[in-house]
């Protein structure tokens, strides 16, 4: 499968896997937002009158000096630890220090604010042990990164300048589809290469180049950008930046990028110059998307909000009333039309917020107040479980899945309770009912529409005793700790 791809010229690494069961709301003060960045001055331009190409030639003369140029060098090192060899032990520092290589990348930003705030990608800038900026009257400065954030891959950075042409920042959601779009940036390293194109699509969910980002919800455009537009502007005919140039479709420009919505980096910036990073609260669930097989297992008219697959202790939801198997359909007077719809809605709430919420729960709707908090640290994944098949495996050829009884040590990998009684999935058969339901190898079924399962002759007993053609859902525990719903329909 074709996946997005980042723009830096560099090869550093971005990937790391975190948990998508957490999710977090941002803290942000308005009044002092907008001391932070630069807004249009004068009308907008109006979408009625015919553009020209002397449009264009004039917005990229005025906002290519807000656009720089992003150099950045890291230090690879081999892997630390103890002295591995005679070698090591001979040698010590030294020889690690012959090892070590110096690797240098490239990427965009863009002047918000005349003192010298310029916003760029977290990709561009992470793990680097130095950051330069050169603008494009060829200055050249070492640029400090006052803080980043992975999971939106928005970062700020700041050099001490002087003469700023800072780029005015627009409201991102008052973009439509089928909008004239340019993009200014870097790409391969020739400066300041600027591209026109259209707003193809917003709202792209389901684009993930990066498994760190939490809050996806791209612009899509058909402006001309590549390898090294990482961070540049993706502005409007009124001149505004709207859009923060973040990844591409495939391994080359095919007239499919995607640009973070400049909302999101607003709501970012103030915490990012004041703390290094957002300062998140705590809901304290985890979530998963309701699919047509779900909706129907719950029994829901359509697809629609945010199913509860885990609810922790003693956390913000679970003092609310929230359980495990609600489907949240409005929060904080928002509808919850998909997943992906929540996670942003919560980050804008604020920490210690009040916020009321809707959630579906046996079919009837009850409201719901959240009181927001501090994330109290961490939830990473577990470790992965070793596991090793037992001869008590049993199949169950109609779902087209094998399951074998779940020991104590690997209820303790998965964080259950020592007398925490389930099966764990041993094989799946391509194209059955369980492989298209999303069941997958080293799953641990732990319930069946709300009962729990007590081992593998349970298990069988519970499913011959449901009819066929009836859907049935599945709580699970996955590999990491992670718990969400599968909904599957006997055949």
């Amino acid at each position: 499968m074709t996946k997005t791809r980042s723009l830096t010229t560099a090869a550093i690494a971005l990937v790391v896997g975190v948990g998508a069961a957490t999710f977090t709301c941002l803290q942000a003060p308005a009044a002092q937002a907008q001391q932070l960045w630069t807004q249009r001055k004068g009308p907008a331009f109006d979408q009625g009158q015919p553009l020209s190409f002397g449009h264009f030639r004039d917005l990229a003369k005025r906002l290519s000096p807000s656009v720089v140029n992003v150099q950045v060098t890291k230090t690879l090192r081999p892997a630390g630890g103890e002295p591995s060899s005679p070698f090591d032990l001979f040698f010590g520092p030294h020889r690690r220090h012959m090892l070590e290589r110096e690797q240098q990348g490239a990427g965009t930003g863009f002047i918000i604010h005349k003192d010298g705030l310029i916003l760029t990608n977290n990709h561009v800038i992470e793990g680097a042990d130095e950051v330069s900026v050169t603008l494009l009257d060829e200055r050249e400065f070492r640029a400090k990164v006052l803080g980043a954030d992975p999971a939106t891959d928005v970062a700020l950075i700041k050099i001490d300048a002087k003469g700023l042409t800072p780029a005015p920042l627009g409201n991102s959601k008052a973009l439509e589809v089928g909008e004239w779009v340019m993009a200014i940036g870097n790409p391969f390293g020739l400066s300041h290469t600027v591209t026109t194109g259209i707003v193809s699509a917003k709202g792209r969910k389901q684009v993930r180049p990066d498994e760190r980002l939490r809050y996806k919800d791209f612009i899509q455009t058909d402006a001309s950008i590549n390898p090294g537009n990482s961070g540049g502007p993706l502005i409007n005919v009124s001149g505004e930046v709207v859009g923060i140039n973040s990844a591409i479709f495939g391994r080359q420009n095919v007239g499919v990028g995607f640009a973070i919505p400049i909302n999101i980096a607003k709501e970012l910036v103030p915490a990012l110059r004041k703390h290094g990073a957002p300062q998140r609260s705590w809901i304290g669930v985890g979530i998963q998307e309701v699919t047509p097989q779900i909706a129907a297992a719950f029994g829901l008219d359509k697809p629609r909000g945010a199913l509860i697959n885990r609810v922790w202790e003693d956390g913000p939801g679970d003092e609310a009333g929230v359980r495990r198997g609600d489907v949240i359909v409005r929060f904080n007077e928002r509808p919850i039309e998909h997943v992906d719809d929540l996670p942003w809605l919560a980050s804008t709430a604020g920490i210690g917020a009040e916020v009321p919420a809707v959630v579906l729960r046996e079919g009837k709707e009850r409201k719901v107040t959240i009181k927001l908090r501090q994330m109290p640290g961490s939830l990473g994944d577990a470790d992965e479980a070793e596991r090793s098949p037992e001869r008590t495996d049993r199949s169950h050829g109609a779902l087209g899945l094998t399951v074998t009884p779940l020991t104590s040590s690997t209820a303790q990998a998965y964080r259950l309770d020592g007398d925490t009684t389930g099966v764990v999935v041993t094989d799946v058969d391509h194209g059955s009912p369980a492989h298209r339901g999303g069941l997958q190898r080293g799953d641990i079924v732990l319930e069946l529409d709300n009962k729990p399962v007590t081992g593998v002759q349970g298990f069988a007993k519970q499913i011959k005793a449901m009819r066929k053609g009836r859907s049935m859902r599945l709580l699970v525990r996955r590999r990491g700790g992670r718990s969400l719903f599968v909904a599957l329909k006997k055949p």
